[in-house]
């Protein structure tokens, strides 16, 4: 269209760097006049051209303008002279009453895996052109982007540090903490030039040496910085071998879940765990924890949204499946997908529904979403709307002045991509005047204490932060106790100043906080929380308070009391946690085909005080509550606690026990005690893992024996029910006894035919097999095809045979039950043509070699600890022990066969993928 159908802007740059407006105009375009205009001001060497009201300018230079001979500077660095960009700002739809920017785009700013805002503006990209399973060093670094005229696109960035893999960042006062594993630094921008001076190590070890094997996925991810003064960690399933904080803190952890530690490395400890491989931790003005969980590639367990309670157990792998009411439940099961970047905004300028919400991004649907979630205490209520589309996006963070940014990695693959990957998008309400946020350096004590109040999240964190860097005094303690005890502040304030309070005073602060807990219970979970934050700190805390809490009537405060008294570690106690085993309105079980997947609020306290007994590992006192009415809690309890005196204890009570219920419980907890965890040594269980449980790596400990004779002795004397009760135990929990007959095993088999690639007809010009792959894609993207007659040609071509498509199949190959909204119709007919140009993550062939020469070539369809089971190129399962394994190595063509589809027509084929758009799981 002609220019001058629009009204423009005209913007110069002398030196490359910046620009200044020339003129506004609308019907000045005759052919040269845009060049005539920089005669006002005659140092212009570039221009700048912006339709107003189109999404973006485009910049030019003066190649035959009189003025200027010779060579040109170069272009700025932020602009590029591509005539396709890699990224436009109609890559994102924002809804009504919000505005998009575009903050850093390629060249400069490419591959962006993770951000964080400072709250004064900058914005750190933590870029990864590795990607998730690329293994080369040297090919990430951290990005300082800053916007200085305001216009929400970046005008100076730099490389502020260097190292491989960032996954997560943290930024405050001139210190960037980066998630990079396998560690966790911290870099100091001492004289703030933007670029680091110096860094410490503040963890070794945070992930296995998985890392070098396979890439950063899967690894530890994203971190975000809570008001209690912890960096929370998103662990990925490779869990970590000998992990070592700065203090010498060492530990080790099958799995995924989340860690947390303090800002200079010490106290490391598990916080949750349970979980596949989160991407991030979202962290609320109140410490409530969310994850966005990563789908288990069709294994039944698809994303998760979840409220992430301190000390709960999420079930994966082990549980999940054949023992979820052992599980802390999610808040809602969304099908396919993939989560990646979460975020918790508490913004009062932003508009409503908005500003007080949590935001996940999935990069499988390209969509980032927001969820208001309702208050079901000691919980939430599942809630989701879409509130950006963007392709694949990574991450995001806020800033001081109610900014926000989101990362994108639009264009890339698993790997390195080439050029031009990804971008990073700034949102902003419409109409959204962003005010500068104060220099906390220059505010006074009470200054600082009064942003305490403020109406952002961000405000209250780096306002507490600036105050602990001034270490203790008095009068400051007291501004800050005071905020705590005022009943006319925001509870959001008072929480801040309850843990400023405790970080500053630290034992002295006891004496405000347990005033708090006795006193005042709408603030009384915060209280607690932070009298038992830290172990180190606990003695002389009195229980009394936390064990009065279990009967407040107020769940969040019941809730909170059974963490804390885990953490007091006072089995004292242990007796008046055991009426809170079992639930305490009329609710039940989920029920159906996924009751692991279903919200279930009255679960919540039951599993957190089973937790606190094993925490307290209260042997006598949950032995003791088998004799009265809390008995299925008790031997809950028992169930996890490894422990001689547990065992001997069951067993002396099946001597006492003569109903013929409750004898089979205790039986039932004597077989889960035959084995253990097995010690983790970084052998990952792979993207399908073995789900049966309650084990991984089961190993038997010292009383397996015992509990293998009590076993024999039972079923020589039982009766058939209670034979019945335990051959099905056994089974459930894949313990073998010599003596007693195994049940059949429960496992579907499944019946497999090996696949036929169909045949071609090479007189036939009409058939896919015979005509040009370009031809073929521009014939079927323009049909509409037929959905049921795609259905029959998806058995007619052994799709089938690799493919599971319905909720509740047999985990077979890549997972298409909602593939419909997963990937568009150019990206299912590009897998389906061309597989091997981008095969499914998690589903590369491999090639076993046995110890006797043999070679086996397929897919992973699960992991044991022992064996593994592969899909072969046939189309035919078979299971390989490990022990007789030599290697395994990672094909680059995909499984799917040749030609599978080659018989068909292009009208047959836009059948096929019609009936793939269809299935949409979730919807």
């Amino acid at each position: 269209q002609s220019a001058n159908a629009y009204q423009y802007r005209v913007e110069g740059s002398t030196d490359g760097e910046t620009w200044k407006p020339l003129v506004d105009a609308s019907e000045n375009t005759k052919k040269g006049g845009l060049v005539a205009h920089a005669v006002e001001a005659p140092e212009t060497r570039f221009l700048r051209v912006t339709f107003l009201g189109s999404s973006g300018g485009a910049w030019g230079s003066f190649w035959e303008f009189e003025a200027y001979e010779g060579d040109l500077p170069a272009l700025p660095k932020s602009v590029t002279n591509t005539a396709k960009p890699a990224a436009t700002i109609a890559d994102v739809q924002a809804p009504p009453g919000f505005e998009v920017r575009m903050f850093g785009a390629p060249p400069e700013v490419n591959y962006p895996v993770c951000i964080a805002a400072a709250p004064t503006g900058e914005v750190f990209v933590g870029v990864d052109e590795q990607g998730s399973l690329g293994k080369e060093k040297g090919r990430g670094r951290v990005l300082r982007c800053l916007d200085v005229d305001g216009d929400g696109t970046a005008d100076e960035i730099s490389v502020f540090a260097e190292m491989d893999h960032p996954r997560g960042l943290f930024y405050d006062n001139g210190s960037l903490w980066v998630l990079h594993p396998p560690l966790l630094s911290v870099f100091h921008d001492d004289d703030r030039d933007g670029k680091a001076d110096r860094s410490e190590t503040l963890i070794t070890g945070i992930t296995t040496d998985q890392l070098s094997k396979r890439g950063a996925d899967h690894t530890t991810n994203g971190i975000r910085m809570g008001i209690d003064g912890w960096i929370y960690i998103a662990v990925g399933d490779f869990g970590f071998v000998n992990a070592k904080g700065a203090d010498g803190t060492t530990l080790t952890k099958r799995g995924g879940g989340v860690l947390r530690v303090r800002p200079d490395g010490t106290r490391m400890e598990v916080y949750s765990w349970g979980q596949r491989n989160i991407v991030d931790v979202a962290v609320d003005p109140y410490l409530n924890v969310f994850t966005r969980d990563n789908t288990n590639d069709g294994g039944g367990w698809d994303i998760r949204l979840s409220h992430v309670i301190q000390s709960a157990n999420y079930g994966y792998p082990s549980q999940y499946k054949h023992f979820p009411e052992e599980i802390m439940p999610p808040l809602k099961d969304y099908g396919g997908g993939s989560g990646c970047g979460a975020m918790y905004l508490h913004d009062r300028r932003w508009p409503e529904g908005f500003g007080d919400a949590l935001y996940t991004c999935d990069w499988g649907r390209s969509e980032v979403y927001v969820h208001s979630l309702p208050e079901a205490p000691p919980t939430f209520e599942a809630h989701q709307e879409t509130f950006l589309k963007i392709p694949r996006p990574t991450d995001m963070d806020v800033d001081g002045r109610g900014l926000m940014y989101v990362s994108s990695w639009k264009g890339g693959k698993f790997n390195f991509s080439g050029p031009n990957v990804g971008f990073v998008a700034q949102i902003r309400p419409i109409d959204f005047v962003p005010k500068p946020f104060p220099n906390v350096e220059k505010a006074t004590d009470a200054e600082l204490v009064e942003m305490l109040k403020a109406p952002s999240a961000v405000w209250h964190l780096h306002a507490q932060r600036e105050l602990l860097r001034r270490g203790f005094d008095e009068e400051k303690t007291k501004l800050v106790a005071a905020l705590a005890n005022d009943t006319k502040a925001a509870k959001v304030s008072r929480n801040a100043a309850i843990f400023t309070l405790k970080q500053i005073a630290a034992e002295a602060a006891e004496e405000t906080l347990l005033g708090l807990v006795e006193n005042d219970p709408g603030i009384r979970e915060f209280a607690m929380r932070a009298l038992t934050d830290r172990a180190d700190e606990t003695f002389g805390v009195p229980t009394e308070p936390f064990v009065a809490a279990l009967a407040d009537e107020n769940p969040w405060n019941r809730a909170q009391a059974l963490i804390s008294l885990g953490r007091l570690q006072d089995k004292r106690v242990a007796e008046k946690v055991l009426p809170l085993t079992v639930r305490s309105d009329d609710s039940t079980m989920p029920t159906g085909d996924k009751p692991h997947a279903q919200p279930d609020r009255g679960r919540v306290i039951p599993h957190l005080a089973v937790k606190c007994l094993v925490k307290l590992n209260a042997v006598e006192a949950c032995l003791k509550g088998l004799e009265g009415p809390y008995f299925e809690g008790a031997a809950a309890a028992l169930r996890e606690m490894h422990d001689p005196a547990a065992v001997e204890g069951l067993i002396a009570r099946l001597s006492k026990e003569s109903d013929p219920a409750r004898r089979e419980v205790l039986f039932t907890s004597l077989i889960r005690l035959y084995h253990r965890e097995g010690e983790y040594k970084g052998d990952w269980w792979g993207t399908r893992p073995d789900t049966t449980g309650p084990y991984y790596d089961r190993e038997p400990w010292e009383k397996s024996d015992r509990i293998a004779a009590v076993l024999k002795t039972a079923v020589a004397d039982a009766g058939p029910e209670l034979t019945e009760h335990i051959r099905t135990q056994l089974a459930k929990h894949v313990v073998k006894i010599d003596g007693i007959a195994a049940l059949a095993d429960a496992t579907p088999t499944e019946k497999a035919k090996p696949i036929v690639v169909p045949e071609v007809d090479p007189n036939n010009p009409k058939q896919i097999a015979n005509r040009d792959v370009a031809d073929v894609y521009a014939d079927v993207l323009a049909l509409e095809g037929d959905a049921t007659r795609g259905e029959r040609l998806f058995v007619q071509q052994s799709c089938v045979a690799c493919h599971t498509f319905k909720d509740g199949q047999m985990p077979k190959g890549p997972h298409l039950v909602d593939i419909g909204k997963r990937s568009k119709p150019p990206e299912l007919l590009q897998s389906i043509l061309e597989p091997s140009k981008k095969i499914a993550q998690g589903f590369d062939t491999y090639t076993f070699v046995t110890q006797e020469g043999k070679q086996v070539v397929g897919f992973v369809t699960g992991e044991s600890a022992d064996t593994i089971r592969v899909r072969q190129t046939n189309g035919l399962p078979v299971e390989l022990a490990k022990e007789y394994l030599d290697d395994r190595v990672k094909q680059e063509l995909s499984m799917m066969p040749k030609g599978i589809v080659g018989n068909l027509t292009a009208e047959e084929l836009a059948d096929l993928l019609a009936y793939l758009q269809t299935l949409r799981s979730g919807e």
